[in-house]
């Protein structure tokens, strides 16, 4: 007769001993803790340790208070306490593009501006003036204004240097209130509107149309004077030849008078040949022989007229 035997109960595990399921488990809690616990670290020493550059300057707060001024470096700070504002203090570039200003003889004139500027005083510029970059634009937009009206159009646009000097005194006077140093001011452009422009187009038109039309008046007078210079010298230069013939003529009358008288025979002839001459050329006589008049028609003539 054979006899079984009963199955033997299961193996209890030793006291101290772990299964691998609970080893590496306890090992993947560690290494998260290890992350989490580097990762706060990392974002606590972040937070702490801040760089300022050459070109900036760091404004140091705690609890909301100014607490020291940061130069370029490696700075530490409390994390959620302390705040740091970053300001840079390099040379920055400003434009007023295109606005319209009245000059100091009262005409329009639309002008634009560059201008330049570095922070000197960083507290001030950020602290005590709220968006500083606005309020300095709007100030040299003003200032912009003011100075122009002082000149006038010519001398905006023909003495530029002049102008800039005088704007850039008028905005030195604020550097200090602002905390800034203005370094450099250019007038870019200056110029009247299009309305302006075309009125002067048309004024300088309508001159030129003058004086073209004076230039060719003077010329027509050059002329005419010149025509009656020539005229004039030609009816004196006639009126001289008249005189000269005249003079000739009396002189060779003279001279034959004065011949005729030394033959007075000879003078007879020569006064009977005019008569003869001259009642021939009338026709109101008949000639008879040796040349005296036989028959005056002279009173018949004159009867016959109208």
């Amino acid at each position: 007769m054979t006899t079984s035997t009963p199955p033997a109960p299961p193996t209890l595990p030793a006291r101290g001993r772990r299964s691998p399921l609970d080893t590496a488990y306890r090992a993947a809690v560690i290494v998260l803790a290890v992350v989490v616990i580097g990762a706060v670290l990392l974002a606590l020493g972040q937070s702490a340790i801040y760089k300022v550059h050459e070109y900036e300057r760091g404004l140091h707060l705690r609890g909301g208070q100014f607490l020291s001024e940061d130069l370029p470096g490696w700075h530490v700070q409390i994390p959620y306490v302390d705040t740091v504002i970053l300001v840079k203090v390099n040379e920055r570039l400003g434009y007023v593009e295109r606005i319209t200003t009245v000059t100091a003889d009262n005409l329009s004139m639309v002008v634009s501006l560059q201008y330049t500027y570095r922070v000197t005083d960083p507290r001030r510029f950020a602290l005590d003036v709220d968006d500083p970059e606005r309020i300095l634009f709007e100030f040299v937009q003003g200032k912009l204004r003011d100075v122009a009206n002082t000149k006038s159009m010519q001398a905006m646009m023909s003495n530029r240097a002049e102008f800039n000097q005088a704007m850039l005194g008028e905005l030195r006077t604020k550097e200090q209130q602002y905390g800034v140093e203005f370094i450099t001011v250019q007038l870019q452009s200056a110029e009247p509107p299009a309305n302006v422009v075309q009125a002067i187009e048309d004024r300088m038109v309508a001159t030129q149309k003058q004086e073209q039309a004076e230039a060719e008046a003077a010329q027509q007078r050059v002329l005419a004077d010149a025509q009656f210079y020539a005229a004039q010298k030609q009816a004196d230069a006639e009126a001289y030849q008249i005189q000269q013939r005249a003079i000739a003529q009396r002189e060779s009358v003279r001279l034959l008078l004065a011949e005729l008288s030394q033959h007075p025979e000879i003078a007879a002839d020569y006064l009977d040949y005019l008569t003869a001459q001259e009642l021939k050329n009338n026709s109101k006589w008949i000639i008879g022989q040796g040349g005296a008049p036989a028959v005056d028609l002279r009173l018949d003539a004159d009867t016959a007229q109208p």
